[in-house]
């Protein structure tokens, strides 16, 4: 049998870049049913951003706006499965061993997002103030004289090729954790685990870094005259809730459909994501308040502004409703253990703080376009249809390779762990 299931289609590797190893995958952790299910997310996807278009035609800043919040979900969520996998890698946890595989086929998809990125350069006229050519010419009553000094930073081209060079980093520390992880299914090499935490120990200050400055790039660039020092940490902070959440939810529906990992995926598994989930709750609220906190504090006019708009004009009961829905229930309900072990109210969980992670990025960025709080249509379907491509593709990955990391040497220690 092959050691080195890669393969070199083109269209494919956007979903998955090695050969399936389906049939080397053990009784216990293989994939059943439909191998074609996929399609089923992915087409409602198709179908979605197709209908997104209409919002195109109706507005194109709310259509770009709604887009990049989609895509920015997407992306945080992916960066922060690859921070969750980089961090068990590094300190050699053994009890995540059987939910790896799952992170694995979630961080595989930085190919398929940079694709599904290339529309924005499209709206970049709407979506960021700083690409207006008027700014930069100082006989324009629209000179700005703050913008004109961070051009050689805030200019088109190189924002492209910092772009280009976060995707190319993320995918390569994503395809190394993958492909070494995939390989070990066909191979018991008693070397990849090593690789494994030597791919970690230098792609976590590479991916940190490079986060931190799209983070900047992507989002915040947006409001071009605010800045805040914190908010690659908050950008994280919300990605890495968002990822344990998918992870969660994944594994419970992997068990309800066809009962795959009953037994290998147990309680004593759940009760660890959901003390991730507490934690990165709290993580999220201290973060977002910290950076409230300082702006606050200091009173500095151009620091404050941006919080101010998201007090006004209906939008200071979405940021009451963030910091109800974003901490205060989700803290209460997961801080007894029973919760954490109850798998329903896991799961509850778990979507709820999908769609909560949606809103805080709709918070961080709508505000930017609409002077008064609210929704408008094309910014679920954007998110959804997004999303179902995304999906598809998990779920793609997941139907080609064993469930579980079959012949990782802490495989055992996992499925026999308990907490004390």
């Amino acid at each position: 049998m092959s050691t080195s299931p890669e393969q070199n289609a083109s269209l494919s590797w956007l979903a998955d870049p090695l050969a399936s190893t389906r049939e080397a995958a053990e009784r216990t952790y293989r994939a059943v049913g439909d191998r074609r299910a996929w399609l089923l997310p992915t087409a409602l996807g198709v179908a979605l951003l197709a209908i997104s278009l209409l919002g195109l035609w109706q507005s194109a800043e709310d259509f770009f706006f709604a887009y990049l919040t989609g895509w920015s979900f997407l992306v945080t969520t992916a960066l922060g499965g690859l921070f969750f996998l980089i961090f068990h890698h590094l300190t050699r946890a053994s009890w995540s061993v059987t939910i790896n595989r799952i992170n694995e086929s979630l961080i595989w998809a930085f190919p398929l997002l940079f694709v599904l990125g290339i529309p924005l350069l499209f709206g970049m006229h709407d979506l960021y103030h700083w690409t207006h050519a008027e700014l930069y010419d100082p006989s324009s009553p629209e000179y700005d004289e703050i913008l004109a000094g961070k051009r050689a930073y805030l200019n088109t081209p190189f924002w492209i090729a910092r772009m280009v060079l976060y995707f190319a980093v993320w995918t390569l520390v994503s395809y190394r954790l993958y492909a070494f992880s995939i390989r070990q299914d066909v191979d018991p090499d008693p070397d990849i685990p090593a690789k494994l935490r030597s791919t970690s120990a230098w792609g976590l200050p590479v991916t940190a870094v490079t986060v931190a400055f799209a983070s900047y790039d992507i989002l915040m660039s947006t409001s071009p005259h605010w800045f805040s020092t914190i908010f690659g940490v908050y950008f994280f902070s919300g990605g890495i809730l968002s990822a344990v959440a998918v992870i969660t939810l994944v594994a419970a529906l992997l068990q309800s459909t066809g009962g795959r990992l009953q037994g290998v995926i147990t309680k004593e598994h759940y009760q660890d994501l959901g003390k991730y989930l507490f934690g990165f709750v709290v993580f999220w609220a201290y973060i977002a308040f910290s950076q409230y906190m300082l702006y606050w504090y200091g009173g500095i006019p151009e620091e404050t502004v941006w919080f101010q708009h998201r007090l006004q004009d209906g939008w200071g009961w979405h940021s009451a409703f963030l910091l109800g829905f974003h901490f205060v229930v989700p803290f209460l309900v997961l801080l007894p253990r029973g919760t954490k072990r109850t798998l329903p109210i896991l799961s509850v969980m778990a979507v709820w703080l999908i769609g909560m992670h949606w809103f805080d990025l709709h918070w961080v960025v709508l505000p930017v376009l609409r002077d008064s709080a609210g929704f408008h249509w094309v910014d679920f379907t954007c998110w959804l249809g997004l999303t179902g491509i995304f999906a598809g593709g998990l779920m793609y990955r997941l139907s080609r390779h064993p469930l579980v990391p079959q012949n990782h040497p802490s495989l055992s220690a996992s499925l026999h762990f308990e907490n004390s």
